[in-house]
This record gives structure tokens, sequence and C-alpha cells, in this order.
């Protein structure tokens, strides 16, 4: 089969490869029909990210279970699937404790075991990673959801109640999935930041009340003359920028809190003395990955899927996996979602 292979930083390319077969206990076999782009796949191309080379790129994915081994509980060949970028042991003390994405055994596609950018996927423990797509949802729109949407609703579960006033810095897909979350959530008012320009068009048509181009406002003045003169309640920042998520939590009131879902690949200098003095509480969160929370964060969106699949700006297929990645790296056309057609 044909698969985008990463031997080290900046070396991809699609290369033939074994296709899997034969799967093992608790294994699928999955024929992919889409994959999707990360911006984790950017760091891994990057080399910010390490990865145990060589292996197959790709966490986010969508298609029909091939093959299905012994133990297999909940799927048979021929169902329509989307599922995690984790696969959980189940048995380890944070798996215990119902925190699956940080199960001391993980297995990370694209990262640590072969992923989505392929014909076809061998997903272990598949009762513990993949969801059957509903008959009246599109392979294509379930894809955005295991990953980007979640990482986005996950963050709003954890920081936002309804009335919140909110602030989402970063308005790439996770931000604007976040934003979206936070109006399912009622949120009072959403304020979206950024300084790209689709971005911003596109946080409008998502819902979100206000937008805030950084390159020509104050974001912290513009807030507070949104807020009463308080700040937000809860600002999740999506960018992992240094100076946005410093921004973000000076736009949050006093008792408020900064939900960090953007990983920073700089370290962030941030003053104790003003977070304790203003009593600002700091949350970071990951995707939790499991099948539950796929249900629950697709169940949320359904209604909105038509302005979640406003997100998809750039669609490749598998054999320009290289121009998609790079299109990605470098904002050529000023990306937010990339989807790649295998089949």
């Amino acid at each position: 089969m044909k698969a985008a292979v990463l031997r080290k930083p900046h070396d991809l390319a699609l290369t033939e490869v074994p296709t899997p077969t034969s799967p093992r206990a608790g294994e699928v076999i999955i024929k992919i029909d889409y994959a999707a782009v990360c911006g984790t796949d950017f760091h891994l191309y990057e080399g910010y990210t390490p990865a145990k080379y060589p292996v197959i790129l790709g966490h986010e994915y969508a298609g029909k279970v091939l093959m299905v081994g012994a133990g297999v509980r909940n799927f048979k060949p021929g169902d329509r699937v989307t599922g995690s970028y984790v696969v959980s042991c189940g048995n380890c003390k944070f798996c215990m404790e119902g925190k699956f994405q940080l199960c001391e055994r993980r297995l990370l596609f694209g990262i640590n075991i072969d992923g989505a950018f392929a014909q076809y996927m061998r997903v272990p423990l598949a009762d513990r990673a993949l969801i059957k797509v509903p008959d009246d949802v599109e392979l294509r729109d379930a894809i955005l959801v295991p990953d980007m949407f979640l990482t986005g609703f996950y963050g709003v579960e954890v920081g936002v109640k309804p009335g919140d006033y909110v602030l989402v810095s970063g308005l790439g897909g996770v931000g604007l999935s976040a934003a979206l979350s936070a109006k399912i959530a009622g949120a009072s008012i959403v304020i979206g930041v950024d300084i790209r320009d689709r971005p911003l068009q596109l946080a409008k048509q998502v819902g979100v009340d206000y937008v805030i181009d950084a390159r020509k406002e104050d974001v912290v003045e513009k807030v507070r003359e949104l807020t009463d003169g308080y700040g937000v309640h809860v600002a999740i920042d999506a960018s992992g920028a240094p100076p946005a998520i410093k921004t973000a939590l000076n736009s949050v009131r006093p008792g408020g809190k900064l939900v960090q879902v953007g990983i920073s690949g700089k370290p962030v200098e941030l003053d104790l003395k003003y977070i304790i003095g203003m009593e600002k509480s700091i949350i970071g969160v990951l995707n939790p990955g499991t099948p539950v929370y796929i249900k629950r964060a697709l169940e949320a969106v359904k209604p909105e899927l038509h302005k979640l699949r406003l997100l998809v700006t750039h669609e490749f297929e598998l054999s320009k996996i290289v121009d998609a990645i790079e299109t990605g790296v470098r904002k050529i056309g000023d990306p937010i979602k990339i989807l790649i057609r295998v089949s």
C-alpha cells in the first residue's frame, strides 16, 4: 500500500509499504477514506515533537472496517468508523482514574505507532479507540470530531459555565471548535482573537459574538470594554504562542481561569505574584480521546455540523501529502483545516 512515512524531521515521503493483514487479538484493520492534518503533524515534521522513526504519520482518520481480530466486541467488517488519536491500556494508574489520555502505556498514532496517512491502518485495542459513525453523518464530517472539535469541546467542558464571558485566543481549527463549543454550552459572550483575516471571518460565521484583530487593537483593553471593565470569566488559548498566552491571561478577570489548549514550542514566562494576587487559575487540558467523549462531542455538534464543515479550507489527495504538510507549515493560502482524500 501507499503510506506517508516520516523517517526524520523534514524527511516525509509517500512510500510503498506492506499492507497490514491478519489482525491480532483486539485489533481492527481500517480502509482509510479520509485523513486530516493536525498541528501536531506539523510539529513532528518540523522536529519539535519527537517520534519513533520511521513512522507513518497522521492520527485523524475515518474509513471502513476491513478485518476484525479475535475478541473485538463492537465492530464488524463494513462498519464506518472514526476514532481517537490515542489508544490507552485500560489498566494503569491513570486509566483506572479515568484519565485515559495520560495512560502510562498509551499508543499514539503517527508518533509511536503507524498512523493514518495510508490506504490502510491497523488499530490495536479497537474497542478503546473507535466509534461507529452514525448513518446520517458523512465520513468527511465525522473526521473533524475526534481530534479537532473534541479538543476545543473538552477545553470548554473543563472551564466554561452557562452565562460565562469567554475569550478564545487563536482561531485555528481547535480555537474555532472551542468558540463553537462555548456557544453550544451557553456562554453569554464569546470573543475571538487572531491576527489572520480568514480565521476572523470564519469566527463570525461560526457564531462568535465579537472578533478582535490583535494586529489593530489592544486585546486586553477591548476585552474589558466588552465585559463591563472586568475581563472574561474564562480565556481559552488555542494558539500556543507565548505573547498570546500572556494576553489571554491578562484578559481574565480576577478569580477567572485560563484554559491552555494550544501547545507552545517555547517556554512562557508568567508572573506568579500576579496570578496569586488576582486568584487566577491556569488549567492545562489534553484531548481525552475516548469513544465515550467522541460520541458525546459528536452528539453535541451534530446540529452544527454545517458550521464545523466551514473550517475545512484545503483538501489534497494522499499522493500530495508532502504538499499538504508544507501548506500547513508555511501557511500557504491561510489554511485552517486540511483534509486528505485517500479513497
